[in-house]
């Protein structure tokens, strides 16, 4: 007697691997582990630029140049790391192929050289900082979706906004965006804040004991997620397109 197949919620096999709540949350790890090496040694948020763009203008009005540069040339790295990444994607697309692998691998060849050049001490710190910053801008424009919803990938600002505005929908709907929640949504985003807050702790503490760890945890992150993508390429990319509920 054969058994009936088991029916799969259509929600669980829609979206792909870099959709997944749990793909988000060590996305924000990363961003916060790496966030924990630059504010350390760099005294800077690598990947939340908001910070430097308004610094940026306030050093300019100080007159401190040296300060203004570097907040000006993260802005930059973020910017041509994005805007690289988005080149890089554009391209694999019009030929038919997956990009989501490559950017992986791509960052964590990059993490492991900035960390291995953080313990060497062979490179300023802000250097390393623009390295990161690049980095980040590659991550953010390649993974900024969960479940077809738009969310940050690396900078927590519309995070805390999707969070606490989810909640309260909660209050008004139970239904929400794509058939899920509104609790549930809210449950997302905020996990995605623990993973930023969890992503930073842990960076803190490992790099305390061993120079550059903090770098060496996301380039480990993004070595999983790119093995795991390489297994199943065809459910790996994110879906186009997104939504702001």
């Amino acid at each position: 007697m054969q058994s009936a197949p088991v029916a799969v919620h259509p929600e669980i096999t829609r979206y792909p691997l870099m959709e997944k709540p749990l793909t988000g949350f060590l996305l924000a790890v990363m961003a916060g582990s790496m966030n924990a090496w630059t504010l350390a040694h760099a005294q800077t948020f690598a990947t939340v630029q908001s910070g430097n763009v308004v610094q940026s203008g306030y050093r300019l009005v100080q007159g401190d140049w040296e300060a203004f540069t570097f907040s000006s040339l993260s802005v930059l790295a973020f910017g041509i790391g994005s805007a690289l990444c988005g080149a890089l994607m554009t391209s694999m697309l019009h030929k038919g192929k997956v990009y989501t692998p490559v950017v992986l691998f791509g960052m964590f060849a990059a993490l492991v050289a900035l960390a291995f050049s953080a313990r060497a001490g062979s490179l300023e710190p802000q250097y390393i900082a623009y390295g990161i910053s690049f980095i980040a801008g590659a991550q953010g424009n390649a993974f900024h979706k969960d479940r077809g919803m738009l969310f940050g990938a690396v900078a927590v600002t519309f995070v805390v906004q999707m969070a606490f505005n989810f909640l309260v929908q909660s209050l008004y709907s139970r239904t929400g965006i794509n058939g899920k929640s509104n609790l549930s949504w809210a449950g997302i985003f905020f996990l995605t804040l623990l993973g930023f807050a969890g992503g930073g702790a842990v960076g803190f503490l490992i790099d305390q004991r061993i120079a550059g760890a903090a770098i060496f945890l996301p380039a480990a992150i993004a070595l999983v997620l790119g093995a795991m993508a390489l297994a199943n390429p065809e459910k790996a990319d994110p879906t186009p397109g997104g939504l702001i509920g």
